[in-house]
């Protein structure tokens, strides 16, 4: 187990159509959500985040993000380093 971010190795390789993608969607959801959250509370429906989030397909863009990075990053660190990071991460649950 690798403890603490220093002791990451400095660079991982990541081909750069694959950043340029991430980048792409990172960019649309963040600047796009923070519309989206300003219009809701400026009083309008919070089902435009749900169209949102289904007319412009973001699960699985995101999810491909994900694998990618994933796998750059399972390349540089090991699965078992990668699904420790992930393990680590809040996950929305309905349970309260």
């Amino acid at each position: 187990m690798i403890s603490g971010e220093d002791a990451y190795p400095a660079v991982t390789p990541v081909p750069t159509a694959d950043l340029v993608r991430v980048f792409g969607d990172l960019e649309e959801l963040v600047v796009s959500l923070d519309r989206i959250m300003s219009r809701i509370g400026s009083g309008a429906d919070p089902q435009i985040l749900v169209d949102y989030l289904v007319d412009r397909s973001l699960f699985p863009r995101l999810a491909r993000a994900r694998g990618d990075l994933g796998d750059a990053l399972a390349a540089s660190l090991g699965e078992a380093e990668v699904e420790r990071i992930a393990e680590g991460k809040y996950w929305f649950s309905s349970d309260g």
